[in-house]
């Protein structure tokens, strides 16, 4: 059923909807002098990559037995996702600052301010669908909506909720900004300076989180 679907695959969408990069990324180019554009073209590359990766796994053949019941193959492919969302947790952790250091801003971030439409479109796709913790978590979702046994209408549609519930950290800092600029525009900078030095910190516990929900289901498909 739809609502199965949209459940199972909550933990990976909220996941990639609390990325803390791309959050910081779209509070830069709000305030940016072409915010109004530009903004919106990031939100759109950001759901048109996840769309992309659930489109692609959803194509993918062997995720499930002819009874309709998750394949091995599919518990693989989750135990193998979780673990490289571990090993992702392990090097973030490895290359975080050292006590006292500055924290250093990512590259792609100092030049968000500049984009034009076409770059900013650009810069979310690549950060929804080949940022490696986010193209792991939108894998993952797509797999496990996937393995609800829905008919392709409604499989589309649950890829659908699945990327609007990922596009919430994008939305709604574009939403708060368009409703009232004034505010919300004093409060972008303090969110973003937060984000940024906390981004590591933030990344492993989420990865770990989603890594042991991950192998705990591709553990639970194998041993069944």
């Amino acid at each position: 059923m739809l609502v199965d679907a949209i459940s199972s695959s909550l933990p990976m969408s909220l996941g990639v909807a609390l990325s803390p990069l791309p959050i910081a990324a779209i509070l830069i180019i709000l305030m940016s002098a072409r915010a109004v554009i530009n903004a919106p073209a990031f939100l759109l590359g950001w759901m048109a990559g996840i769309l992309t990766i659930g489109l692609v796994v959803s194509l993918m053949p062997g995720l499930l037995t002819a009874r309709g019941e998750p394949s091995q193959f599919s518990g693989l492919i989750r135990v193998a996702l979780g673990v490289a969302l571990l090993l992702l947790a392990g090097r973030q952790w490895r290359l975080r600052p050292g006590p006292g250091a500055a924290v250093k801003v990512p590259r792609m971030l100092t030049r968000l301010d500049s984009l034009g439409v076409m770059q900013s479109l650009i810069t979310g796709f690549l950060l929804s669908a080949i940022h490696p913790k986010n193209l792991i978590l939108n894998a993952a979702g797509a797999a496990a909506i996937d393995a609800n046994l829905l008919d392709s209408g409604t499989q589309y549609i649950a890829l659908v909720i699945f990327t609007l519930i990922a596009s919430v950290g994008i939305t709604m800092p574009i939403a708060a900004y368009l409703i009232s600029r004034r505010v919300v525009g004093a409060m972008l900078g303090r969110w973003k300076d937060w984000l940024i030095r906390n981004n590591v910190h933030l990344i492993v516990v989420l990865l770990l989180i989603l890594s042991a929900l991950l192998m705990a289901r591709g553990l639970h498909i194998l041993l069944t």
